[in-house]
């Protein structure tokens, strides 16, 4: 999935003024995300900013389809585990620093993860269909979560269009 992700960055910042771009604030838990999301045929591209939180905050979970994630700017703490039966509280295996321009996927679906940020981070995340056996996992789908106002909108579009651009140019 990084070599999908790595294709669809042009098109992520070429679309990313369109109005079609949809908006969560996730903040009943940590960290704290602001999430912008659109789909690009049978991938939708999200678009976090994550705000800093304590490791024992860091929010573990598995993901119900395949990703690729990109860290544009920022710094979080990742770790990586798993858990056979998705319920179960998973079994972590490694921590890592994830920085600016740093790719990764997840294409196991029992894979579980967690960031903690260590200040404000922003990232793009691509994710494909979802895998069979995963309804159990928890999503956002549901929650009654808020949207992002216009301003904030209007101000994240700013942020991405320079850091992706950033990006790109490397």
């Amino acid at each position: 999935m990084i070599e999908q992700l790595k294709e669809l960055m042009p098109e992520i910042l070429a679309s990313i003024d369109d109005d079609d771009w949809e908006s969560l604030v996730i903040n009943r838990r940590k960290p704290h995300t602001y999430r912008m999301f659109k789909n690009f045929g049978e991938v939708r591209a999200c678009l976090h900013v994550f705000d800093a939180c304590d490791p024992e905050d860091a929010f573990a979970h598995p993901h119900p389809w395949p990703g690729a994630f990109l860290m544009l700017d920022g710094e979080y703490i990742h770790t990586v585990g798993y858990s056979l039966d998705l319920k179960s509280p998973p079994t972590f295996l490694y921590r890592e620093v994830v920085r600016p321009f740093t790719m990764y996927e997840i294409t196991h679906k029992q894979t579980w993860h967690a960031v903690q940020p260590t200040t404000r981070t922003y990232t793009v995340m691509i994710n494909g269909p979802a895998w069979d056996g995963h309804s159990e996992t928890r999503t956002t789908k549901g929650k009654d979560l808020d949207s992002l106002g216009e301003g904030a909108m209007a101000t994240l579009k700013t942020d991405f269009k320079h850091l992706i651009g950033e990006y790109l140019k490397e």
